[in-house]
Parts: C-alpha cells; sequence; structure tokens
C-alpha cells in the first residue's frame, strides 16, 4: 500500500500498518520530494519509494491500496484518482465536504465492483467502541451528551491572525469538519440516522468554526453535540437509559467506558485495555474485508460513511458555513 501525506497522523497509520502482518508500506506521496524523502527516512522507511507526481504513484502495480491523509478540500479528487487508478482507498475522515462528492465516489464504486473504499473512522472500530454498542443495545435510549472540545495545536496560530490549514474554509477546515467528525460517527453508529440535525457555531475570524453545539434530533430522544478546537476540556460523553447512564471519558479514545445504575455513585466498568495505536483496529477490519471480499460488510461501512457525510453536510448547511465552490465541486466521473 502506499500513503498520501506527511502529517502526525500517516506517521500513526504508517506505525499501523508496520504492526500488521498482512500489510506494508511499498510507496508514499508528497508534493515536495525533499520532504517526503525525509519523512520515509523519520519513519524508518528510507527505502521506500517517494513520488512528488501522484500519477506515477498510482501507476505502481505493487501497490493495491492508498490511504489519503492530505487536508480535507484534497480528499475527493485524490480518493477519485485512487479509484480510476484500480486501487483500493482508505480516506481519512471527513472523506468529503458534501452528498454530491460522494455520489460520485458511489458511482465509480459500482462500476468497479472488485474495489473498496473506506473512511478512517478510528474510534468506531475499537474494542471500546463495541462495547459501548452491546451495553446500549436494546435499551430504551432517552438522549445523549457526546463532547469532544480539545485545544488545537494551531490555535495559538490564529489568535496570531494567521489562518493555518485546519482553520481555513479553502481547506475544509473548522471543528465541526474535525472533531466533529467523531461525534457524527458515533451518534449513527449507535442511533442510526437522525431526522434532523442543527448547529449553532463559534465563529473565527479566519471564515470557520472553532466550535459550536449541535443537536440530532431522533423521534424520542435528543443528542447534543459539542466539538470544539479553541478550549481543552475534559467533560465526558452519555448516553442516558432512563435512569441508567453509560458514560466513556472520550469518545473519540474510549479510554474508559462504564455503566451507571440510577443514582449510585459506582458504576460497571465495561471498557478494557485499547490498542496503542488507534488506527490498529480499523486496519486489521478493512484489510479483513479486503481478502475476504465481504460485500455485506463493505456495503454497511459504506452506507455508514454515506450517512455521516450527509448529517455533516446538513450540520454546516444549517449554520451557514461555507467553502469555496473549488472545495464543494464534484466533477463527473471519468
Amino acid at each position: 500500500m502506499a500513503t498520501i501525506g506527511t502529517g502526525a497522523i500517516t506517521a500513526e497509520f504508517i506505525a499501523a500498518v508496520k504492526e500488521n502482518p498482512q500489510t506494508e508500506i511499498a510507496g508514499l506521496y508528497s508534493r515536495n520530494a525533499d520532504h517526503g524523502t525525509a519523512f520515509a527516512t523519520t519513519n524508518g522507511l528510507p527505502d521506500v519509494p517517494v513520488y512528488d507526481d501522484l500519477d506515477k504513484m498510482l501507476a505502481d502495480p505493487s501497490i493495491d491500496l492508498v490511504y489519503v491523509a492530505s487536508p480535507n478540500s484534497l480528499h475527493f479528487a485524490q480518493t477519485k484518482a485512487v479509484l480510476l487508478a484500480g486501487k483500493h482507498v482508505i480516506t481519512e475522515k471527513p472523506a468529503f465536504t458534501n452528498p454530491a462528492q460522494f455520489a460520485v465516489i458511489a458511482r465509480l464504486l459500482n462500476a468497479r465492483p472488485q474495489q473498496f473504499y473506506f473512511e478512517a473512522a478510528r474510534h468506531i472500530y475499537t474494542p471500546n467502541f463495541s462495547k459501548l454498542q452491546r451495553a446500549i443495545g436494546g435499551k430504551t435510549v432517552t438522549g445523549a451528551v457526546l463532547s469532544y472540545a480539545k485545544y488545537s495545536s494551531r490555535y495559538d496560530a490564529v489568535i496570531a491572525g494567521e489562518t493555518p490549514n485546519v482553520f481555513s474554509p479553502r481547506f475544509a477546515g473548522g471543528a465541526l469538519q474535525d472533531l466533529g467528525v467523531y461525534l457524527v460517527y458515533a451518534a449513527i453508529a449507535l442511533f442510526g440516522k437522525p431526522i434532523a440535525a442543527h448547529y449553532r457555531p463559534h465563529m473565527l475570524t479566519t471564515g470557520v468554526d472553532g466550535g459550536g453545539i449541535g443537536t440530532l434530533e431522533y423521534p424520542n430522544f435528543t443528542v447534543y453535540l459539542r466539538p470544539d478546537k479553541t478550549v481543552q476540556s475534559r467533560v465526558p460523553s452519555e448516553v442516558y437509559l432512563g435512569k441508567d447512564t453509560v458514560w466513556t471519558d472520550n469518545i473519540a479514545e474510549l479510554t474508559q467506558v462504564g455503566y451507571y445504575h440510577g443514582s449510585s455513585a459506582a458504576f460497571d466498568t465495561l471498557g478494557g485495555d485499547q490498542p496503542a495505536n488507534g488506527m490498529s483496529s480499523e486496519l486489521a477490519r478493512f484489510t479483513e474485508i479486503i481478502q475476504n471480499d465481504d460485500r455485506a460488510a463493505f456495503a454497511e461501512q459504506f452506507q455508514l460513511s454515506a450517512r455521516v457525510n450527509e448529517v455533516l453536510y446538513a450540520l454546516r448547511q444549517d449554520a451557514g458555513l461555507q467553502f469555496p465552490a473549488a472545495v464543494e465541486a464534484a466533477p463527473d466521473v471519468d
């Protein structure tokens, strides 16, 4: 497989690949060859080919899968290019900015039934997320609060008057598109698709949201979302089951999962040890689906990705969060 992007998340993915006996890195892409070579060396891959021409990398027959971890605004075009090259693709969340882009990818996959696409939403593949699901399963949900507020390492630059990529409309940035993806994925994986979605953002001078409060409306309950990149919060996430509460310390990491019975201060510990590398579980699952040609599991993951894309777009539209036309564009399938 190969990677696109040279950020910290790509380094983490490479570490997961090294842990998995079924996978290995056969190429890396960076727009800057020198930067790509340095990145390869830093990550223990000095002999792996580094490309600064995406088409050349995609023409390499030894590469069968590509991990896309470029800025958000580049995900669609690069995912499309990978599929057109006949390779599987894992695209970092959020994969695409709107349902029109997602529809193009769906048509490409329909025409290429031997290929797979996955959106990298690592938290929902972890053992503790499965335990959270089982704790809720079969019970009557009466509400939930899902929070992920983490002070961004790039927010100080915003305060200083700069516009880093993660806080730029040109790169499809902002809290909802970043941390909010974890919350929407968790909500839809746990409760299904909502009947309505609303978002009230805290806008920054860069033109994106630094944080906000979202609501997902279900027939008999409401899920509150709190993504934020301008504060460091330690508020847990909770799912309400009438008098009982299922909670996790962090919905994106799920280090701890517990079940409170009524008003008791004591709780049952549900969570166990999580993998040291948060991407290990999703990579193992994606690899398993590809190797077994498990079309049913693929269809389930694809539908979840589609629903997340639709709900994220609905939240952004409700808030009036706009990206440039070039970012929103969805060219026809070649």
